[in-house]
């Protein structure tokens, strides 16, 4: 499918530093979104976008060799991006975004919006932000997407919210079944988000593997 959007160059200009250990997670990300800026672009600029990826068969069961390597790319993608080695975390977070994991999907826009492993896109980052932040998710996801939104021109919201709605039917967790619950970190107050598929539990009893995979949690955008 290709759609038409006019450019708004989301010149989307943060420095977020949300360390695991950091005494206010919300309030460090929030100071830092109030330096974002949109610059937008003459009216009648526009580009053509095309949205790729394979979009997965609504209802089909995600058989186990499908699901760990969704598994695995979540985690390559993690531990490269903790590392700070965003153009080859870049790839393997963009897989698990497309197969509906949250966090991939905000570390996806959060790549885009900086410039960090890929080009900068103002649309993409805001497109899989805006995916991200929908249904159950993190509040500093939410909040991230919430702040950044406030800075686009009214013009734009429109075209924004069709591929925010294209992404939501081809990368959202209903159709690629995925569920996503909240809660706490053991022995702490620190909010978690766990995303795997609904199908793991037909190979978790015969695979540890994939329950060590499915239960990886990660707390923050930005690191």
């Amino acid at each position: 499918m290709m759609r038409k959007y006019p450019i708004a160059i989301l010149a989307m200009v943060t420095s977020v530093v949300a360390a695991e250990d950091a005494p206010n997670r919300d309030s460090v990300a929030e100071q830092a979104i109030k330096e974002t800026t949109v610059v937008t672009a003459p009216p009648d600029s526009i580009e053509e976008v095309i949205v790729r990826g394979t979009p997965s068969e609504s209802g089909r069961v995600v058989m186990l060799p499908d699901a760990l390597e969704i598994y695995d790319a979540r985690r390559r993608g993690t531990d490269l991006y903790r590392r700070g080695q965003y153009a080859e975390a870049f790839p393997h977070l963009l897989v698990a975004a497309r197969r509906g994991f949250k966090f991939a999907q905000a570390r996806v826009g959060f790549l885009y919006q900086q410039g960090l492993g890929t080009d900068r896109d103002g649309w993409e980052a805001m497109a899989w932000l805006g995916v991200a932040s929908r249904g159950t998710s993190m509040p500093e996801i939410r909040n991230y997407f919430n702040v950044l939104w406030e800075k686009v021109p009214e013009g734009y919201r429109p075209q924004l919210l069709d591929k925010i709605d294209i992404y939501e039917e081809r990368y959202g967790t209903r159709i690629n079944r995925v569920s996503c619950d909240r809660g706490r970190k053991v022995g702490t107050y620190m909010s978690t988000l766990t995303c795997r598929f609904i199908d793991d539990h037909l190979y978790q009893t015969t695979n540890q593997d994939l329950q060590d995979l499915s239960t990886i949690e990660i707390p923050t955008v930005g690191n």
